[in-house]
């Protein structure tokens, strides 16, 4: 089993909480649709996450998403392309999730409020002025349900490799340059 992929709610929760645009793919009949959404997430008290996102109404994606409730996302954070010290060993140190789910649209007033104020929350630690019905009321939002995520955390730095052990996960391995450059040395003494 890979030693990067990670599927608890924590770890989870951690790489989703660095990301700050998720992908939607829509069924479109014999293809997908994929839009990028800013958006809001939150875990309930089964573990399950659900995330928030708004748009228009009378749009592609609405469309589609009415016609099709099932969805995949995808996210990611803090892609840095690692140094090759040799042709061809580069490699790349990120963050990423998947998912996919059931998307509704939310219609009652105060799950409005609430889904916009979580997502306002994802971006600003505090709001001005809290969201009210009348604020909400042209608002068009959406929650997917995901039955199923997981993360992927690549190459992690000093900072993450605290953090994942933080987490429960112990971690034996080193980031991909400093094992290319090891494997590099082992082979210039032979």
């Amino acid at each position: 089993m890979r030693n990067d992929i990670y599927f608890d709610p924590m770890t989870v929760e951690w790489v989703m909480a660095h990301c700050d645009i998720a992908r939607l793919g829509v069924q479109d009949d014999e293809s997908v649709y994929v839009v990028p959404v800013h958006f809001g997430y939150e875990l309930d008290e089964q573990q399950h996450f659900h995330l928030y996102f708004h748009g228009n109404a009378a749009g592609q994606r609405a469309r589609l998403m009415q016609a099709n409730p099932h969805i995949g996302v995808e996210m990611e954070s803090d892609y840095q392309l690692l140094p090759a010290p040799q042709d061809s060993a580069f490699s790349a140190r990120f963050r990423s999730l998947i998912g996919k789910g059931t998307v509704k649209e939310l219609i009652d007033a105060a799950d409005k409020v609430h889904a916009l104020t979580v997502m306002m929350h994802h971006y600003v630690a505090r709001m001005p002025h809290p969201l009210t019905a009348a604020m909400v009321d042209p608002v068009h939002v959406w929650r997917v349900d995901l039955d199923e995520v997981s993360c992927k955390v690549k190459n992690p730095d000093h900072d993450w490799q605290m953090i994942l052990k933080q987490l429960g996960h112990p971690l034996e391995t080193t980031d991909a340059v400093t094992a290319s450059s090891q494997k590099s040395d082992a082979d210039n003494k032979d």
